[in-house]
């Protein structure tokens, strides 16, 4: 990246030029000894108009270390709204980027959000931006160094299933009288995968039928997953007999021949009254599609409650792998956390589960 000199005369970029960056206006003056004081950015109008064209500069950069990811396009989207609240000016005091400017961004998405993942999330993506940026301007301090984020418990919001309100999901499921046999051999063979291996609705989604092979004859198969922000399959999931029997009774009663590049769950034709195709068959299920499916077997068979959503599925297969005392590494791998402090909070709820110290209160 070439950045003109601070001294020319600060010009208007080309917005439709992400790399042609310019200068910031910055605050201070050098110190005896030509030494660079810390600075800050002025929230000039040519400022504001800067740091949207680093902002293009810096998602730029990201996509091409992660072509695949969406951690950019997120990341320019919530810089986007950090520079729109800055243009708004809510504050007239506020003509510095400083801490007392971050401070009062905090407040501003602390009214805006309630989700402290959500809040924490926008903040982060400044925080990664400036980052990015303060490099750029020597002297320059990134003033969210000095912002702090909100707490965030360790504990899932959501809850995983009880055991017996799986099994009710599942016979529920297969007994549906509102859909065709083959939407029913569908309906219970996605659900028995995702209790069984964690899948996400996006990993289902995605699913080839080319991507189950045979690992151990006859006992084991292999799932490849093609799992969120990853260019292909390349993780996979053991999938036991009793899994592999339920997908190959819905195959079976697919329009036949498949193909392997065909989707492993998929549509079925859908009509309107005038006998219009709304939705075509053999395309594959959309997360939407799923999401509607299993929540309405939630519904069916009277399970849905507070925390119990269509991710409570995946959250229930690593509940239950630690309940029956699998090793917290092979849990690991199976579910694909990519640090294992993900996987120590279900270690840590289901020894709270199993060794609550209420328990030992038995005076009163």
């Amino acid at each position: 990246m070439e950045l003109v000199p601070l001294t020319r005369e600060p010009q208007v970029p080309d917005r439709g030029q992400s790399t042609a960056l310019v200068p910031l206006a910055t605050t201070g003056l050098r110190r005896a000894g030509r030494e660079l004081p810390p600075v800050c950015l002025a929230l000039s109008s040519s400022t504001l108009i800067g740091l949207r064209v680093y902002l293009d500069e810096f998602a730029r950069q990201l996509t091409q270390q992660k072509p695949t990811s969406t951690t950019a396009r997120t990341y320019f989207k919530r810089g986007r709204i950090f520079i729109s609240w800055l243009e708004q000016g809510g504050d007239s005091q506020l003509r510095r980027l400083d801490r007392v400017c971050l401070e009062a961004y905090r407040a501003f998405l602390d009214q805006r959000f309630s989700n402290l993942r959500t809040k924490n999330g926008y903040l982060t993506a400044v925080r990664q931006f400036l980052a990015w940026l303060v490099p750029l301007h020597p002297g320059l301090v990134n003033p969210a160094d000095f912002v702090q984020g909100w707490r965030c418990s360790r504990q899932h919001m959501r809850r995983h299933l009880p055991v017996e309100d799986a099994k009710a999901l599942l016979a529920t499921l297969e007994s549906d009288p509102r859909k065709t046999d083959v939407q029913r051999a569908r309906n219970v063979a996605m659900a028995y995968l995702m209790l069984k291996t964690g899948l996400r609705t996006i990993e289902v989604s995605r699913a080839r039928i080319e991507h189950l092979q045979e690992l151990v004859p006859g006992e084991k198969w292999r799932l490849w997953v093609h799992g969120k922000g990853r260019a292909s399959a390349d993780e996979s999931v053991q999938v036991l007999k009793e899994v592999y029997d339920r997908i190959q009774a819905y195959l079976a009663l697919r329009p036949q021949p498949l193909q392997g590049s065909d989707p492993l769950f998929a549509t079925t034709a859908c009509y309107d009254r005038g006998g219009n195709v709304v939705t075509p068959a053999e395309k594959r299920l959309s997360t939407r599609a799923i999401h509607r499916i299993i929540t309405e077997g939630l519904l069916l068979a009277g399970v849905k409650k507070p925390g119990i959503v269509v991710h409570s599925l995946r959250h229930s297969t690593p509940t239950f792998a630690l309940l029956n005392d699998a090793n917290p590494t092979r849990v690991q791998k199976m579910m694909r956390h990519q640090h294992y402090a993900t996987t120590e909070i279900y270690v840590e709820e289901v020894q709270r589960l199993l060794e609550g110290a209420e328990d030992a209160v038995t005076q009163i």
